[in-house]
């Protein structure tokens, strides 16, 4: 359930603040007649998202069990190379964003129709929909396909779209760089605990040799137990990890989470010349 909160409350606060960018400058420049255009192309990118989402799910557990185990190990992969790519794409280009949204705007609208404004938001949310679909894959077998796992998705939407709400229609202030540093270095734990699960599928399909038991803790913290429950939620705890699972975990956590602790953006603003006096 928090890992699909975490995820869903990362990506639909993204979503929720492009469209609430592009919503808050055309009001702003007197096209409020273009608003029901934003909408449409939004209301297009989440059914597609959602469509797309369950097609694959269905399809993934229609597979035998060793096709199956390899999909859901492939797509943590994938998943976790998505993830990661934005998690330090956001970072560096987050300031950026409102400018290239704007100047999107003006130019669709120069263009006179509003199709042009119906493709902006539809790409500007299919992105992170389809980004969520993908990621949803892997943590629905991770964490298991129940209720809880749905409903921490579920939830973890609402809060993203009252945070945007707040934002842009309430006018409260959020520290945003903050935000994304913390729910960020969430989602690198739980990225590692699906390279780990990942690893897993694929000894379980038979494509690698993934034995030995690094440690045992189910005696001590099990993963059954509501402790258990949460650090495998947050942190892809297994109470009994192999050596091999273990090595992927922390080959992956320790060096994203130190580069996204120091990351800066590569292209740095030159300082203005000093003038003369």
């Amino acid at each position: 359930m928090l890992a699909t909160f975490f995820l869903m409350l990362r990506e639909g606060l993204e979503a929720a603040l492009i469209v609430g960018i592009v919503a808050a400058y055309l009001v702003r420049i007197g096209r409020r007649d273009a608003l029901p255009s934003i909408a449409m192309g939004v209301a297009s990118a989440v059914a597609l998202s959602i469509a797309i989402g369950v097609a694959v799910i269905l399809t993934i557990e229609e597979l035998p069990e060793i096709v199956q185990a390899t999909a859901e190990g492939v797509a943590a992969l994938v998943a976790v190379a998505v993830l990661t790519w934005m998690l330090f794409w956001m970072r560096r280009q987050g300031r950026a964003i409102k400018g290239e949204l704007e100047h999107d705007v003006d130019l669709a609208i120069s263009r006179g129709g509003t199709f042009a404004l119906v493709a902006l938001a539809f790409v500007a949310v299919i992105r992170e929909g389809v980004e969520t679909a993908l990621f949803l894959i892997p943590v629905l077998s991770f964490n298991g396909s129940g209720i809880d796992t749905i409903a921490g998705g579920v939830l973890g939407l609402a809060v993203a779209i009252a945070t945007g709400w707040a934002i842009f229609v309430a006018g409260r202030r959020v520290n945003l760089r903050r935000f994304f540093t913390v729910t960020g270095t969430i989602l690198i734990f739980v990225a590692a605990g699906l390279v780990a699960f990942a690893i897993h599928e694929f000894g379980e399909a038979g494509l690698i040799a993934n034995t030995g038991i690094a440690f045992d803790l189910e005696g001590v913290v099990s993963e059954t137990s509501a402790v258990g429950s949460i650090l495998h939620a947050l942190f892809g705890y297994r109470s009994a990890p192999t050596v091999l699972e273990l090595l992927g975990y922390l080959a992956y956590l320790v060096p994203v989470l130190v580069l996204f602790i120091v990351d800066r953006p590569l292209i740095r603003r030159p300082a203005p010349p000093a003038v003369a006096g």
